[in-house]
């Protein structure tokens, strides 16, 4: 999958290809955040680079005569024809997607490429309007079948029909295409930390707004509502009920095996967490006799604060064809622990979840290094392991050809080198090379006296 971005800000134009581990780096105020907020944005909005106008013509049958068909060559044809570059809508998403109430990206553009189908999985797709109608859509070897029922008279708008039949042949089609973008800000401090006294914040405006007597016209509830919004990009809004969601969350379980990856956050904080109905995030140790504590998330160390979105995720609602996108996540980690969050990215895309961070660690990077060199072939490598098992096994590998790194300059992004010895990055290593180069010189100039 590529997305193409212009005129974002600093961002003249960048065009980033999707892999299992994209990475980017770059200068502080070069755009980063600009780029990964829209790829957040395209890949959660993924439907209005698709014209259901092309359903037109099978809309209109389905709501004529109940039921419609299509076959599977014919379908294809008609997807090709459906998917548009350059979104409709999405332009001006932009405005919401940033909370921009300057204006400043009116001239933004964002394209979005990805692969098409040559042959569609089968499956079923059920949309229910109310307890009265039903529209069940599915896919086999004859092609496509979309099948309205009710319950007593309905007269349905042409418009909300198209929209159900776009919605099914995308749910259909494009599932198992479009991933499905899961994000933690770098504002996961403050989330963690004030998402209650956010919720207590809105509980007193609704009950404020509730307390309003009917004979007050000259008041707009709505203008108060709007006056009161926060400036905060639809990524971070998202973040927060992410967040504030954690009691409805802990009762799902995720449908892939995380347990070694929870085992390296354990690993980090040298303890887990938990939500109990209506109460506090604990973050506590289990099984353990020395220094053994069970304590509100709010009294806990900045490390786990950043953590705890990851874990939850994790445990409860991870599945294949996520992309989880993480700013910094080497954030107020030690250097051991930045070691380890290598390994947890790791870990992920090893099960199948993809991932898109934003890096300033080089300890980072030079820790996937390893985990890149542990997916060669060589001779030792068993005995090596064997040595260092306190730290490596079998499962920490990286396949470099599963990596992209990009580095914002000058306007746009430039595409880094990645090989199987692992990713070069210049901006990190210059930086590390000069600083050295000072030590050295003011050590020798030292000596000298």
């Amino acid at each position: 999958m590529n997305i193409t971005i212009e005129k974002l800000g600093k961002i003249e134009h960048t065009s980033i290809d999707i892999n299992d581990l994209t990475i980017l780096v770059g200068d502080n105020n070069s755009g980063k955040t600009y780029i990964t907020y829209s790829i957040y944005g395209a890949l959660k909005e993924w439907k209005d680079f698709i014209d259901y106008e092309v359903f037109r013509a099978i809309s209109k049958e389905l709501q004529e005569k109940g039921r419609v068909s299509i076959k599977e060559e014919d379908l294809l044809k008609l997807i090709n024809s459906s998917i548009t570059s350059e979104g409709k809508n999405f332009k001006s998403r932009f405005k919401h997607l940033f909370n921009d109430k300057e204006e400043i990206f009116e001239k933004s553009v964002l394209k979005l490429k990805f692969e098409i189908p040559n042959k569609i999985q089968h499956s079923k797709l059920k949309i229910h309007l109310g307890r009265a109608i039903t529209f069940e859509g599915s896919i086999d070897e004859e092609g496509l079948k979309i099948v309205s029922t009710s319950i007593g008279e309905t007269d349905l708008n042409f418009g909300l029909v198209l929209d159900i039949v776009g919605d099914i042949i995308s749910g259909l089609v494009f599932k198992d295409i479009f991933y499905t973008p899961v994000i933690i800000t770098a504002e996961r401090l403050g989330i963690s930390l004030f998402y209650k006294e956010l919720d207590e914040t809105r509980n007193s405006l609704v009950d404020g707004l509730q307390k309003l007597k009917q004979e007050d016209n000259q008041i707009d509830r709505f203008d108060i509502l709007l006056s009161m919004s926060a400036y905060y990009a639809t990524p971070i809004r998202d973040h927060i009920s992410f967040t504030r969601n954690f009691d409805a969350i802990k009762k799902l379980n995720s449908e892939l095996d995380t347990n070694y990856a929870l085992s390296i956050i354990k690993e980090m904080l040298g303890a887990e967490f938990k939500k109990d109905n209506k109460q506090d995030i604990r973050f506590f140790t289990r099984k353990k006799k020395l220094n053994k504590f069970d304590i509100p998330l709010h009294l806990a160390s900045s490390s786990a604060r950043c953590i705890v979105d990851l874990y939850f995720y994790l445990k409860h609602l991870s599945k294949r064809q996520d992309l989880v996108i993480i700013d910094e996540p080497e954030s107020h980690l030690t250097l051991r622990n930045q070691r380890l969050m290598a390994k947890l990215i790791t870990a992920m895309l090893n099960i199948g979840i993809k991932v898109f961070i934003t890096t300033h660690s080089d300890f980072l990077v030079k820790e996937l290094n390893n985990l890149i060199l542990l997916s060669n072939k060589f001779e030792g490598k068993d005995k090596w392991l064997k040595e260092n098992k306190s730290k490596y096994n079998h499962k920490d590998f990286l396949n470099f050809e599963k990596v992209n790194v990009y580095q914002t300059n000058e306007g746009g992004t430039n595409k880094l080198e990645v090989s199987n010895t692992g990713i070069k990055i210049p901006f990190f290593d210059d930086e590390i090379n000069d600083i050295f180069n000072v030590s050295n010189d003011l050590e020798y100039l030292i000596d000298l006296n």
